[in-house]
């Protein structure tokens, strides 16, 4: 089974560096009112970025597949987020395509995509964690 291998690093305050081992990283912060200093997305922003990126991106690719042409594309993803909780209480997703195909056939490629996202997946499902806490004396 292949294996994604992503790493972060804490640079200063709550600002980090996350890399997918393969030669691409960004850098991850929190916003000023919440102690950083607002040089990148948080966590959380980047994954309903990725969500947003992934219905995207497996969009494109199955209307490819499926010789759909389109000629544009935007996917807006809004979480909604209580202020006094880590937990979202749901995402909506906007989509919006252009293209000279019916709309049937664009809902059949939105059902594919939603059934083939990983990121999608993520959300929907309950995926276990696990992990391995490790300390380190200085």
């Amino acid at each position: 089974m292949p294996t994604i291998k992503v790493r972060a690093k804490l640079i200063e305050n709550v600002q980090s560096i996350a890399d997918n081992t393969r030669g691409h990283s960004i850098v991850l912060d929190l916003g000023a009112a919440k102690g950083g200093d607002n040089t990148g997305p948080s966590a959380l922003e980047l994954a309903i970025m990725s969500l947003a990126d992934c219905a995207v991106t497996i969009f494109a690719d199955v209307a490819k597949k499926s010789n759909i042409e389109i000629s544009a594309m935007e996917v807006i993803a809004e979480a909604d987020k209580p202020e006094d909780s880590p937990k979202l209480n749901g995402v909506t997703i906007k989509v919006t395509v252009k293209s000279k195909e019916r709309e049937q056939k664009l809902n059949a490629v939105w059902r594919r995509t939603e059934a083939n996202c990983p990121v999608v997946s993520i959300f929907q499902d309950n995926i276990p964690i696990k992990v391995e806490f490790e300390t380190v004396a200085e």
